[in-house]
């Protein structure tokens, strides 16, 4: 990964990681784009990704949109508008790993167009609609991770009525899909994929209390961790809970971020987060951060090569505040 994209809801920003030291400074910019008008707004614009040449597709509210690196309009794909009765609704966003496919996850339920979601296959260059596939699901959101092998997993998100879990697959002009259930099912919600694609991570839908690791793609744990187990002393509360965006920070680490309530608040409840590292060969976990109140739509994300995100001390001010920062081993 070279590129990561982000939005405040005013601006789109796609930092260069080539160019960003791993030591806690900002990020690099290598491009920002304004949104237009119809799309600003904190709640708009719902998923953005980064092609391999740095330019952007995004998802707001109706509509996918492409920029070129100037941020011009390459292409715009329509997703109806919704209806009158539209409930909280999200798109999801993937690149296939040649960015020739734009995948897209359609809320069409929620969104009050129709009785059931889509899953979207769209030629990344044009914009064109290659395939399209109707879910069995009523869902909010959803979590897209593309494989290496070129599938792609679904993670639908249905609120108070469970998850649900789709592998799709378009080959040779022909989009498929199919619902996962066994071992992995729709209990469990996707986080990411390792580096080889032989690794799964995932947390617990209802109540994210735990994390695994899955073998892919039979499914079966090979290790996990309770959130219960990983609170470091600095962060207050109890009953703690992990955010669902989990990942790999590189082959040997899982990244979680694991939240309590901050007793003494004056809020009636306020959250408290802090980041932190497990290691899969020997189950240790450390805090590499402190606590703080979550931030999840800028931050922390890890980055796969041992890198994470995180928001720096001027994050009331916006974007500019992202770092990025390196795991180091504690001393022996």
């Amino acid at each position: 990964m070279r590129w990561y994209p982000w939005s405040d809801g005013e601006l789109i920003v796609v930092a260069d990681l080539a160019l960003s030291p791993a030591d806690g400074s900002p990020l690099v910019e290598h491009a920002t784009f304004r949104l237009p008008a119809e799309h600003r707004g904190r709640d708009i614009v719902d998923d953005v990704v980064a092609t391999g040449d740095g330019e952007v597709v995004y998802a707001a509210k109706d509509v996918v949109v492409r920029l070129d690196d100037d941020g011009a309009v390459m292409w715009s794909h329509d997703l109806g508008a919704g209806g009158p009765r539209r409930g909280l609704s999200r798109s999801g966003l993937a690149l296939s790993s040649d960015d020739t496919v734009t995948w897209v996850y359609v809320a069409d339920a929620m969104a009050d167009r129709g009785d059931d979601d889509r899953l979207l296959v769209l030629d990344s260059r044009t914009g064109l609609l290659l395939g399209s596939a109707a879910l069995e699901s009523v869902g909010h959101g959803a979590e897209l991770l593309t494989h290496e092998d070129g599938s792609l997993l679904v993670g639908v998100a249905q609120g108070q009525d469970g998850g649900i879990l789709y592998v799709a697959r378009f080959d040779d002009g022909v989009l498929s899909v199919r619902e996962l259930i066994g071992m992995l099912d729709g209990d469990r919600v996707p986080c990411a994929f390792s580096s080889d694609g032989t690794r799964l991570l995932t947390c617990e839908y209802a109540l994210p209390d735990d994390v695994a690791v899955h073998s892919w793609p039979d499914g079966s744990v090979l290790a996990s961790s309770a959130a219960e187990d990983l609170v470091p002393d600095e962060l207050p509360g109890e009953e703690p809970l992990l955010e669902y965006g989990a990942r790999f920070l590189d082959d040997d680490h899982v990244f979680v971020v694991v939240k309590g309530e901050d007793a003494g608040s004056d809020d009636d409840f306020a959250e408290c987060a802090v980041p932190v590292v497990i290691d899969l060969v020997s189950g240790a976990a450390r805090a590499v951060g402190t606590p703080a109140p979550p931030l999840l739509d800028l931050g922390p994300v890890a980055l796969g090569d041992g890198t994470w995100i995180a928001v720096g001390p001027g994050a009331a001010e916006g974007v500019e505040s992202l770092v990025r920062r390196r795991f180091r081993l504690a001393p022996a």
